[in-house]
């Protein structure tokens, strides 16, 4: 059985097992720093998954130069499986990067037997897995839990490498090179799906990870969203939207603050927002005399009890996916409500005493309506002049994500956002209001990515080598994907449970607002 200890900079509720009993060892790498992994639940879940099995050893990794693993300081080549999680897609970079640094060569075709096993999963390459399909010796498509134990089954049994990647070849979850499909699996019952509670935590220096995070207790109430915004990649890939009970919340909450030194917890779902018992939720954990953390939420679900339950939990700022301050962007975008909702929730959060209001903003849409947003930024400003709020607003250029409606859009092309950011600075510009903006070509970057294809891999790697930093060289380097409306994109050999049908009618229909 497995055993916890505190690491060398005071982590606790770290595994410890025994490699020379370990028949399987997995690095679980995630390709950024430490703070950027352990600052959320995927890195914390995966490790736990892995780990219930008595046979496998998992130990953490995190980008470095050599990357070493957390527990025991060793280096990559030491493990029978290297498992990537990717959520974003810049990281596919520096998940070259991380094998580059290791000695290992980042092109399968050219490993050998001595070398791991690479397998990557995560929300990003999920979607899309072509763009390091010649790079990985396979890709989990979706959520591991139901096909964890076949999945570990794969890798324990065979003889030799060959032997175990073809097993996991044969799983219908798992996408390789040249595999005619590959589906998505999902963990259907939230309330039977495994919740890590002994979770890691840093017990030194507070900035090895977000403030939010430290002394925090990670509660996932929910997977995906039904929204179905045409922008977002999770509605999409990901869904139906799933919770678990309250019964069975209220049960994790019990466990899992007895397992750690937790003074807040952070409820963690991409569609709270549409849970039924969110508030019930919130009360529970006030009255267990905890703070309380949630994510972005709609301005239509905003009320003054969801705000009150906010501000008793210790929560000082209230983040809104307005996505448009233009009503007409919004419908575009997939968000249909009045500018009157948006008014109304910044309006609540301000009376509430809060004294940051964080919007988010996607710009470069087709035929932009500029002047509604600048009726609707002015009321907001009125709005907010009678208060102490700061207004952050955080702009980001719309990118075509594969599997959305927008799949069939162009790139964002690094001089149109530039033009687009100029303008939101004009429109945007006053003493209450903070400006964040996403770097121009790290947009583009990530559009390409997202919707590349098998022949990006290759470039990605000799970009790499050449010891390429710049975001704006990457971009222009790398090949791009271009579809034309309702065509096949090479990512349809993955069966993300949506019908390409939908994602055409949605397309169109968005289409049509802008003619």
């Amino acid at each position: 059985m497995s055993l916890t200890r505190k690491v060398k900079f005071l982590e606790y509720n770290v595994i410890v097992k025994n490699w020379k009993k370990s028949k399987l060892k997995i690095a679980l790498c995630y390709p950024n720093i430490y703070k950027a992994g352990m600052t959320g639940l995927t890195v914390q879940q995966l490790y736990y998954l892995f780990n219930l099995d008595d046979d496998v050893l998992c130990e953490r990794c995190f980008l470095s130069d050599p990357p070493r693993t957390i527990e025991s300081g060793a280096d990559l080549r030491s493990f029978d499986v290297l498992a990537f999680t990717l959520q974003y897609e810049e990281d596919y970079v520096n998940m070259v990067k991380m094998l580059v640094y290791s000695g290992i060569n980042p092109l399968a075709e050219k490993r050998n037997e001595s070398d791991p096993i690479i397998i990557a999963g995560g929300q990003a390459i999920s979607a899309n897995p072509l763009p390091l399909s010649k790079i990985v010796d396979c890709t989990f498509i979706g959520e591991l839990e139901p096909c964890l134990n076949a999945l570990l089954e794969a890798l324990k049994e065979g003889k030799s490498k060959k032997s175990r990647i073809d097993e996991l070849s044969n799983l219908k979850h798992v996408y390789y090179y040249g595999k005619e499909k590959a589906e998505r699996c999902i963990a259907r019952n939230l309330d039977e799906t495994p919740h890590i509670l002994a979770q890691l935590t840093p017990g030194g220096d507070e900035a090895l990870i977000d403030p939010v995070f430290t002394n925090a207790f990670c509660l996932e109430v929910s997977r995906s969203c039904n929204r179905r915004c045409r922008f977002c990649l999770l509605s999409w890939t990901n869904g139906p939207l799933r919770f678990r009970s309250l019964s069975k919340i209220k049960e994790l909450l019990d466990e899992g603050l007895s397992r750690s030194k937790a003074n807040r917890v952070v409820l963690i779902g991409a569609g709270i927002f549409d849970v039924p018992w969110l508030k019930d939720v919130c009360a529970e954990i006030l009255s267990r005399n905890l703070s309380l953390s949630i994510p972005s939420l709609r301005p239509d679900v905003i009320d003054d009890e969801l705000l009150e339950l906010i501000r008793k939990g210790g929560q000082k700022s209230l983040a809104l996916g307005v996505e448009s301050f233009s009503r007409s962007d919004r419908a575009f975008l997939g968000k249909v409500y009045d500018d009157e909702v948006i008014e109304n929730a910044v309006r609540m959060a301000i009376d509430k005493g809060l004294t940051e209001v964080k919007l988010y903003i996607i710009t470069c849409l087709p035929k932009e309506d500029v002047d509604g947003s600048v009726r609707l930024f002015k009321r907001i400003i009125e709005i907010a002049s009678k208060s102490r709020v700061t207004l952050y607003i955080s702009i980001n250029p719309l990118i075509p994500k594969a599997h959305t409606p927008f799949q069939w859009l162009a790139l964002p092309e690094p001089h149109m956002v530039k033009d687009s950011y100029r303008r939101y600075l004009r429109i945007f510009r006053h003493p209450r209001v903070k400006l964040v903006f996403l770097n121009p070509y790290r947009a583009a970057l990530q559009a390409i990515l997202s919707l590349g294809d098998e022949n990006l891999g290759p470039y990605l790697v000799n970009l790499v080598k050449q010891g390429v930093k710049s975001w704006t060289l990457m971009m222009k380097t790398l090949p791009k994907v271009s579809l034309k409306s309702g065509s096949q994109a090479p990512w349809d050999v993955i069966d993300v449970g949506c019908d390409k049908k939908t994602l055409i009618k949605s397309f169109e229909e968005a289409l049509n607002l802008k003619r």
